[in-house]
């Protein structure tokens, strides 16, 4: 009784917080605008989607080897830290692609690389808290790591409308300027900075991470690989998720090649502005995500997974009506309220549904599959923007792709009505709102 106790109470340890938070200021610092680096460098719709395609399924292809040896040997910490260096260390590598086809490449090798870093990490977090109060520290990290997040995308929106940063700085450095800072075109020159602070930020968080006390396990016992490719052919409830996911995956991702058209192509958002509509979303992202974790925790996972995914069809059609960048801001903000109440729910859901000793599996196999969709998704999409082209005009392709993508987002969220809970929840959403409008209620009598 007192281990389900303490249990129950386990929460982060602060260094997770340290390491968590690192890793999102250094992806805040490049993350949000490497679309917005390839449509600078003059890629066309169907490279735009080939770039999307492929940071969708590289970080996710080798992810179910890495987590079944970490699940082998029961350990997360090198791989986390090792991830985490070089996949963050080949971001600056980035700054040197000549052609969309060679930045196609980079973040494809990047990816794979990263990918070493994401369910390991995840898997590790699901020893460091508590099994009855997954959603609200998952929501509290969040917090965190969007916070610094925030942070990173502003610095490098206000670095992408200095004017003559990097000429000032070669002369600061002297003889070693031309060397640290090198010349490049002008518009490329905005990245730089950004690029280079994410390889010295990913250095620092992969060191960290070390220091992190992972739970030890029993080395006489005997670990087996985790059963990563009957995770999908066997029935049961992670399947059942698994399959859930893939119409809506596919809807979502048909997007996604072409926000970054409409706001730097039809709206000609300056990085700032681009950088602005990033933090938005982060910002809304980091405010909903503890509230929304925690009534997980109450209400179960599927209903917060629904209201997240049923409201994202509202983004792409935003987006698709856009006549200013105002537009895009609420749309973003739209997007960090349902990306909060779904996206750490359906990693809690995970751990949920998974054993504990296989979670690393788990997550990597969804990942992986999803990815996949995903990669489906964005490609196709792109392909299909490129051949409307001629026939309806650049900006009329845009706008059939983000409508298609909204009306599918609608179709797919209506799956998740056949999600299967693993426990039962003695409440649900309307009556936590209905208690919450009573109290208030009650409160504002006078007294």
């Amino acid at each position: 009784m007192e281990t389900m106790e303490s249990e129950k109470v386990q929460t982060l340890p602060r260094i997770a917080y340290v390491v968590g938070s690192l890793s999102q200021f250094a992806t805040g610092l490049y993350g949000p605008f490497l679309n917005t680096y390839l449509v600078d460098m003059g890629a066309n719709y169907a490279e735009l989607g080939a770039f999307r395609s492929v940071g969708n399924v590289a970080p996710t292809v080798m992810q179910p080897a890495w987590g079944a040896v970490s699940d082998k040997l029961g350990r997360r910490k090198p791989f986390v830290a090792f991830g985490t260096l070089t996949g963050f260390l080949m971001v600056f590598l980035f700054f040197f692609a000549a052609t969309p086809l060679e930045m196609i490449l980079l973040y494809g090798i990047q990816s794979i690389l990263l990918s070493i870093q994401i369910p390991t990490w995840q898997a590790l977090l699901s020893e460091l808290m508590g099994e009855s109060n997954r959603g609200n520290e998952l929501g509290r990290l969040a917090i965190a790591t969007n916070a610094t997040s925030i942070v990173a995308t502003a610095i490098t929106g206000f670095l992408g409308v200095i004017p003559g940063i990097l000429p000032y700085l070669r002369n600061v450095f002297g003889d070693y300027g031309q060397f640290i800072f090198p010349a490049a075109e002008n518009w490329r020159e905005a990245y730089y900075i950004p690029f280079l602070l994410t390889a010295v930020i990913g250095i620092s968080a992969s060191l960290l991470s070390l220091r992190i006390k992972e739970k030890k396990h029993d080395a006489k016992q005997t670990r087996q690989f985790p059963p990563i490719f009957r995770l999908l052919s066997q029935p049961g409830t992670f399947r059942r998720f698994c399959f859930i996911s893939v119409f809506y995956s596919f809807a979502m991702a048909m997007a996604w090649p072409y926000f970054t058209v409409v706001q730097r192509v039809w709206l000609e958002n300056s990085i700032l502005e681009i950088a602005i509509a990033s933090v938005i979303m982060s910002m809304f992202i980091m405010i909903s995500s503890a509230p929304f974790g925690k009534l997980s925790d109450i209400v179960g996972r599927k209903q917060l997974i629904m209201v997240g995914r049923g409201f994202l069809f509202l983004v792409p059609l935003m987006y698709a009506f856009a006549d200013s960048v105002i537009v895009i801001y609420i749309a973003n903000a739209i997007a960090g309220i349902s990306v909060g109440a779904s996206s750490n729910t359906i990693i809690a859901y995970i751990y949920d549904v998974s054993p504990k000793n296989e979670r690393g599996a788990h997550l990597a196999v969804f990942n992986t599959f999803t990815g996949i969709i995903f990669l489906g998704g964005s490609l196709i999409a792109g392909i299909t923007g490129e051949a409307l082209k001629p026939l309806v005009g650049a900006h009329m392709a845009v706008f059939i792709m983000l409508i298609a993508s909204s009306i599918l987002r609608i179709i797919g969220s209506m799956f998740y009505w056949i999600l299967r809970e693993p426990r039962e929840y003695k409440t649900d959403i309307r009556s936590e709102i209905r208690t919450f409008l009573q109290k208030r209620r009650y409160d504002d009598q006078p007294v």
